[in-house]
């Protein structure tokens, strides 16, 4: 009596141990690298702006991944610049590169007066940025891909 006790016990002990690994968050996908590339400005009315953001994503995964929607956040010189989700699939080949370009319009009158006068002289040099959000892929049991990056990048006019 007291032996089928301890082997229910550690029947359901294991039951639970197996439960609980399988419960947790599945981490088989690397993090891709995203880089931004350009800004380019484009179309100008009195108060909006459209702008043309260029991306990189480098893929260290040995298998290609299907991108379903990107959701970014980028600020220039420390001040929120852009923001938004682009539901758009295309797919980063394993161990590879892709990259990919979106328009945004901002409306300057809401924009702080730094970047507005930021853009508007439209920077000789290299302005700092930094690049924030999270790729979701069409990989079962697989969660949204963070992804964050620094560096400078020079505004280009394309008026």
């Amino acid at each position: 009596m007291i032996r089928t006790e301890t082997v229910t016990r550690t029947s359901v002990l294991a039951t639970i141990g197996i439960f609980t690994a399988c419960a947790g968050p599945l981490t088989l996908v690397e993090s891709p690298s995203v880089r931004l590339t350009q800004i380019e400005s484009g179309h100008l009315s009195f108060n909006r702006q459209t702008f043309v953001l260029g991306f990189d994503i480098s893929n260290p995964n040995s298998f290609p991944l299907p991108v379903q929607v990107l959701n970014y956040s980028v600020q220039i010189a420390g001040q929120q610049f852009a923001s938004g989700k682009t539901e758009g699939a295309f797919t980063v080949p394993a161990n590879g590169d892709s990259s990919f370009a979106i328009s945004v319009d901002l409306d300057m009158m809401q924009q702080t007066s730094g970047i507005g006068s930021l853009l508007r002289a439209g920077s000789q040099g290299q302005v700092p940025y930094e690049l924030n959000g999270s790729l979701t892929v069409d990989i079962p049991f697989t969660q949204a891909i963070p992804f964050s990056n620094k560096g400078t990048i020079s505004l280009v006019s394309g008026l």
